[in-house]
């Protein structure tokens, strides 16, 4: 394997092949309607990737209940009535020659309820967010096995939509992460205390929603590499290579690498946050918020932006030192994400094993055609992690908030886009 060729190889994820190891790692769009249908400009998001030739892509977060949606115009799965949407986006990636998986989440306790339209938020155990200031439920034994039924009807609605497969999120601080972590997890039932305890929901979620897919369709997992959780009872990062390798003994087809929970500080969007928490006022989710809230958070945005600049400094493949000891454990696929945004950081990464795959997001806000641009040694926009795109959703589309990168953007896709279409169209 050379450094020059190894992202441009095929790989198999259970029994599917892409045609090479870059992955679109997911992110909340607000492109859907505010029942979570999916909409036109939803499908010309991910037509755009596919046009760029992008192996696999993995869409935003898609909620399957009430308390699952984490922000408005998210994409759901939680009726049949969204498959007719689903297949749409399925047929059109498929056109392209790319593969498309569906991520589903449960936001937990990283959510403010009253923007949701409901009254409360759930969780493990009653563990106030911080960041948030949002004090969730416990949930209840009742709740729990209804969860588990709805997340598995929601894998089974992709599968028939046409999808390529699921990924379960387990990380970031969401229901399943949180159930892991001793930090959040203070249930003393069959659901918390032990390792074995903590692990048994995404144990339950994983065996229901591999009863309905079959053996056939892939089934991936999202995973923190470290909880960033010091002096809390977060997860090190070998407890989570633990936990990745009971799910791969289970069947689990490839696991994606990342890292933190709200509560460390956005440590999986390192980045620039220079002036994030007023642009979420402004901009994002904040808009929702009480004027009182808005108000307090308005005042200490300078404090609370350099708890996050300092908790979160960027580096290049950030994740790296985490993916590097799942790929040593793991037989399945590793990817990782996170500050990976180059031709030349991710060939290393392959040729180094410290990972199999590797995904990018806010890479691919910039420029939807970055595997395209890579391959054939083109230049495109190139992110700047400056975070704009990440303080907006839930009101804004995602999209590149930088003025001179958007440009440049637009003027990418007026150039490039006819020929890519045209040269798909000839492949049909």
């Amino acid at each position: 394997m050379t450094i020059n060729n190894a992202l441009f190889e095929p790989i198999n994820i259970g029994n599917i092949q892409l045609s090479g190891r870059f992955v679109k790692s997911a992110t909340v769009e607000t492109l859907c309607d505010q029942a979570g249908f999916v909409t036109a400009q939803y499908i010309q998001h991910y037509e755009e990737l596919a046009q760029g030739g992008t192996p696999l892509i993995i869409t935003g977060a898609a909620s399957y209940n009430t308390f699952s949606r984490g922000v408005p115009y998210q994409l759901a799965v939680d009726h049949d009535d969204k498959i007719e949407g689903l297949k749409k986006l399925a047929d059109t990636v498929h056109q392209y020659g790319s593969k498309i998986m569906v991520q589903i989440y449960h936001t937990a306790r990283q959510a403010a309820p009253a923007p949701m339209g409901r009254s409360k938020a759930q969780a493990p155990s009653v563990v106030s967010e911080p960041i948030l200031g949002v004090k969730p439920d416990a949930m209840s034994i009742e709740e729990i096995h209804e969860s588990i039924q709805q997340y598995a009807d929601a894998a089974e609605r992709c599968k028939i939509a046409g999808m390529d497969g699921v990924q379960i999120h387990a990380a970031h601080g969401y229901l399943l992460s949180s159930f892991l972590t001793p930090h959040t997890n203070r249930r003393r039932d069959s659901y918390g205390g032990s390792f074995e305890n903590r692990l048994r929901l995404l144990l339950e979620i994983y065996h229901e929603v591999r009863k309905r897919v079959g053996s056939d369709f892939p089934v991936i997992m999202k995973i923190n590499g470290s909880d960033d959780l010091p002096y809390r009872k977060g997860l090190s990062t070998e407890t989570l290579v633990k936990i990745a390798k009971r799910m791969e003994q289970e069947g689990i087809d490839a696991v994606e690498v990342t890292a933190g929970h709200y509560e460390s500080g956005f440590t999986f969007e390192r980045g620039n946050f220079k002036g994030y928490t007023r642009n979420v006022l402004k901009h994002g989710m904040g808009v929702h918020f009480s004027k009182m809230k808005r108000s307090f958070m308005w005042l200490f945005a300078p404090v609370v932006d350099l708890y996050f600049q300092r908790s979160a400094r960027f580096s290049a493949g950030f994740n790296i030192p985490y993916a590097r000891q799942f790929t040593k454990a793991l037989n399945v696929p590793v990817i990782c994400v996170g500050g990976l945004n180059t031709k030349q950081q991710m060939s290393e990464a392959l040729a180094n094993n410290d990972c199999d795959m590797v995904s990018a997001a806010r890479g691919l806000v910039a420029d939807p055609y970055l595997y395209h641009h890579m391959k054939n040694n083109l230049k495109g926009p190139e992110c700047n992690y400056c975070n704009a795109c990440f303080s907006r959703p839930g009101v804004n589309p995602l999209d590149c908030y930088d003025p001179h990168i958007k440009a440049e953007k637009v003027q990418m896709l007026a150039r490039e886009q006819p020929e890519l279409v045209e040269l798909a169209e000839e492949a049909l």
